[in-house]
């Protein structure tokens, strides 16, 4: 039984069952390998996604030995090292419903603030389209895993929207910055801190926030309630993919009164 097959780029990552054995594996690797031309490596996902950064080891399998590419989406490139920084390919078309609806938002002059950037996705496809749809508005991007930040970097100035992109990096608790932003995203991770406090400090009185969840729709509406008490108006919430059987990952959308 294969757990699943995620690919970044040109690397296909595998998380096998824990009983299969090292032939089995290794086989399955280059028919993986085989099957799929435009994949030059095939490594196993080694472990849990894990710690503050929320990173994973691999182990190479096939191919060449590499941990770094190039991912293409959304009219996107984003290079980074699989090992060293946070991504999720299963997440293509939740960035790219996002990124639509911050276009919808945006006006000239608009000030967005990205939370847990990661190597810069969101700011990237919101920039892009903000330029295709000539609206001048200003992204700040907030990351704390120093790697990640350096690839973001490299990924702004791959895709030409650095004149888009500010970079206020650090944790996420202790943001420093005296702006008050129209639109904050908080593709957050699964994590106790709901960081709407500091989300709420950044706000101003009709600002949209965007804020990911985890479990069940009660339990996000539950701690958006408790943190955010009386200062949000009506919360819109969607399921915004799975994250292990029968739990998911939500959507709330909700502006600051």
């Amino acid at each position: 039984m294969q757990s699943g097959l995620d690919i970044i780029g040109d690397i296909g990552i595998i998380n096998f069952h824990k009983y299969y054995n090292p032939i089995r594996k290794w086989l399955l690797a280059k028919k993986t390998l085989k099957g799929n031309r435009h994949l030059k490596t095939v490594v196993e996902k080694k472990g849990q996604i894990s710690g503050e950064l929320r990173t994973f080891k691999t182990k190479h399998l096939a191919g060449e030995r590499r941990k770094t590419t190039t991912h293409k989406e959304n009219n996107c490139l984003f290079y980074m090292d699989i090992e060293k920084t946070y991504f999720s390919p299963r997440l293509s078309n939740e960035r790219k419903i996002i990124s639509e609806e911050v276009l919808k938002l945006a006006k000239n002059n608009s000030k967005i603030l990205v939370m847990f950037a990661g190597v810069a996705p969101y700011p990237i496809a919101i920039a892009k389209l903000l330029r295709k749809n000539k609206i001048k508005a200003k992204i700040y991007s907030n990351e704390l895993n120093e790697k990640a930040n350096k690839f973001a970097e490299k990924n702004v100035r791959l895709n030409k929207v650095k004149d888009y992109i500010t970079f206020i990096n650090g944790n996420a608790k202790n943001i420093k910055t005296k702006e008050k932003f129209d639109i904050i995203l908080m593709q957050r991770p699964n994590a106790e801190d709901t960081f709407l406090k500091t989300a709420l400090r950044l706000s101003k009185k009709g600002t949209t926030i965007f804020y990911h969840g985890f479990g069940t729709k009660e339990k996000v509406l539950s701690e958006i309630k408790k943190d955010a008490k009386n200062k949000v108006g009506k919360i819109s919430i969607r399921k915004a993919g799975d994250i292990a059987p029968f739990k998911f990952r939500w959507q709330a959308r909700f502006r600051v009164k």
